[in-house]
């Protein structure tokens, strides 16, 4: 038999028409499935070497996405997999998981982003469907030697305005401590006093915390920049990790009600936002507010990009727009004088 299985995997690899093809059997979890799937890859070559099709004609979109995941699921952080898995649900109810990839175009990808404008979904979300789309066709290309153009590349990704930023006030910051349940207010202190992503705060790790040096490393390939930082563990986030109760190994957020890593806290954050009365702030504001109060304090923006681990100086910019109104303040008081 041609099929094997290998480290909870299964494989094919078989000769047909002089030609040697060897493989992961995606989505297979039983020899019957992978014979099944060995059995289409057959029929596919067959169609390609009598020339009745080309293998961008055979393959489909979901074949497309279940290679993207595969590559994901080794080469991206969990932020990136679950964003390219719900990315690709959503594109496979639009454009028809069994349509042939050869068959999508510019403007259907139009027609597409056409359709996420209506449903009010920002920009940058939209552009973040296309990149998805995009890093699929760019993969399965290079992968499979097709000769096709990517269609995402004839199609602009809308221009964001980055500039808008909501952070958090002292004051605000006080009334939303006093409304978060005892299991949110560590994760909300480490976000405040490192500046670490909510996916890097879920999924750190006890064995990631150096207590004896003072310091928490993130690893490059847990990091959205593909960087690997350290950042120094404060006072105050070392009390409350402390109150927690440290542990040698094993997550460090434990949701209380499952026993078991939590997978987000929406939810629970915004009902504290609510009940502190003050204007929505999203969870990831709150990376927003430490780049802002570090700039407004006089730390230069080098600094603050290596803490947030930016991969553009651009990027650190956006924190001098309220320094900015302070300047402007200044110069009121001068107009006073």
């Amino acid at each position: 038999m041609s099929v094997y299985e290998s480290h909870g995997r299964w494989y094919y690899n078989f000769m047909l028409f002089g030609i040697r093809k060897h493989g992961a059997c995606r989505g297979c979890k039983t020899k019957t499935q992978a014979i099944e799937f060995e059995a289409e890859q057959k029929t596919e070559l067959s169609l390609i070497y009598r020339g009745k099709k080309s293998e961008a004609e055979i393959i489909t979109l979901k074949e497309m996405f279940d290679m993207l995941l595969e590559y994901a699921g080794t080469n991206n952080s969990e932020s990136q997999k679950s964003q390219h898995l719900h990315n690709s649900k959503i594109m496979k109810d639009f454009f028809g998981a069994n349509t042939k990839i050869s068959e999508i175009t510019p403007m259907l990808i139009e027609g597409f982003r056409k359709k996420l404008l209506s449903e009010n979904l920002k920009k940058a979300t939209i552009n973040r469907y296309i990149s998805t789309l995009s890093k699929a066709y760019n993969l399965i290309i290079i992968e499979k030697k097709l000769n096709i153009q990517n269609p995402c590349v004839l199609v602009s990704k809308f221009k964001e305005d980055n500039q808008l930023q909501r952070y958090l006030s002292k004051e605000e910051e006080k009334k939303l401590m006093k409304e978060l349940s005892p299991h949110l207010r560590p994760i909300v202190v480490c976000a405040l006093t490192t500046g670490m992503r909510l996916s890097n705060i879920l999924n750190l790790r006890w064995e990631a915390i150096d207590f004896e040096l003072g310091f928490i490393e993130v690893l490059k390939q847990e990091n959205k920049g593909h960087k690997k930082i350290q950042i120094p563990l404060s006072k105050k986030l070392k009390d409350a990790l402390v109150e927690i109760g440290i542990k040698k190994s094993g997550f460090v957020f434990i949701n209380p009600k499952t026993g078991k890593p939590y997978t987000t806290i929406k939810t629970g954050f915004n009902k504290a936002v609510e009940r502190a009365n003050i204007p929505p702030i999203r969870f990831h504001d709150l990376r927003h507010t430490v780049g802002t109060r570090l700039v407004s304090k006089g730390a230069d923006l080098q600094t603050v990009k290596e803490l947030l681990a930016h991969s553009s100086i651009s990027t650190t910019q956006r924190y001098l727009h309220p320094v900015n109104k302070n300047i402007k303040k200044a110069v009121d008081i001068l107009d006073r004088f």
